[in-house]
């Protein structure tokens, strides 16, 4: 039985939405969209005819898109609702397909629940948010023509005396739009930018009142990857610069073991190397698991 099913899931401060779409008996792919703040609509609307051999759960996450929060929340709360979403849906575990902030959710999830997780495949991920606002202050300073003030690569990993990142992504905001800094760093190809940018268009979103995770810029999933036990695998646009290089050697540290590929193209490789995305997924699901 093929499945295309819209749920709203009512749960502690949030109303949750979420999308079951795909055969019954198919390899069971929970997509964490990117943000935080995004939603899942854009993925299924880009990609999602591609992606018709597995059964995916689309979900934007609490106080994104189509989904309400009532109050702050915390990225645990975030983690808890995959497997609110999978009890639910009666889902016994479910890969977890996580992109850029998603990479957070996901992580966390594998580590508090990791019998409902079968696998990791994180896409373009950040591992680290405040590798990620050094990364991000460091092409603000550029662009304002303030390379003096940049922080330089070494300090990113050095928590000590590091700067705090909400100080640090409040610096490069002013400097630099929020929009053109991750214009910048994420779409080496513009026309993938405006395909995005389209589907966003027509996105529908939840009530603007919602309340917002706590603290986002201060998560850092790196130590917690020295715990992980479940099947890793990384995929990242070779043309990413909030990835490549800083976020990717920083993961690979924590996990060696990892299988990782690079894909033509930015933080959205399967707007940029479509065949190449869906080749290395399809290799992935496929794999028998040890």
């Amino acid at each position: 039985m093929y499945l295309d099913i819209p749920y709203t899931l009512t749960r502690s401060n949030a109303d949750l939405y979420v999308e079951q779409v795909g055969p019954e008996d198919g390899p069971i792919i929970f997509y964490l969209h990117g943000g935080p703040g995004y939603n899942s609509h854009s993925f299924r609307d880009l990609i999602g005819e591609d992606l018709v051999r597995y059964r995916m759960i689309y979900a934007d996450q609490r106080g994104s898109g189509r989904s309400y929060a009532s109050a702050d929340f915390t990225i645990n709360d975030l983690a808890d609702d995959i497997q609110t979403i999978l009890d639910t849906l009666e889902i016994e575990s479910a890969s977890l397909l996580a992109h850029g902030f998603g990479a957070q959710i996901a992580i966390r999830a594998a580590g508090t629940s990791p019998t409902r997780i079968s696998g990791l495949i994180l896409v373009s991920p950040w591992f680290s948010m405040p590798l990620l606002t050094r990364t991000l202050q460091r092409l603000a300073a550029t662009l304002s023509g303030r390379v003096e003030q940049a922080l330089p690569p070494e300090e990113i990993l050095d928590a000590t005396g590091a700067p705090d990142p909400a100080e640090v992504i409040a610096q490069a905001f002013e400097w630099v739009k929020p929009k053109q800094l991750f214009d910048t760093l994420e779409f080496p190809n513009p026309a993938a930018r405006l395909r995005l940018e389209y589907s966003d268009s027509t996105a529908l979103l939840g009530p603007h009142d919602s309340g917002e995770l706590i603290d986002p810029w201060e998560l850092d999933a790196l130590a917690e990857l020295d715990r992980l036990s479940l099947p890793l695998v990384i995929l990242a646009g070779k043309d990413d610069r909030t990835v490549v290089p800083d976020q990717l050697e920083a993961g690979l540290r924590r996990t060696p073991g990892a299988l990782m590929s690079l894909l033509e193209g930015g933080h959205y490789p399967w707007l940029d190397d479509p065949e190449t995305f869906l080749n290395l997924l399809g290799k992935i699901t496929d794999r028998p698991r040890e």
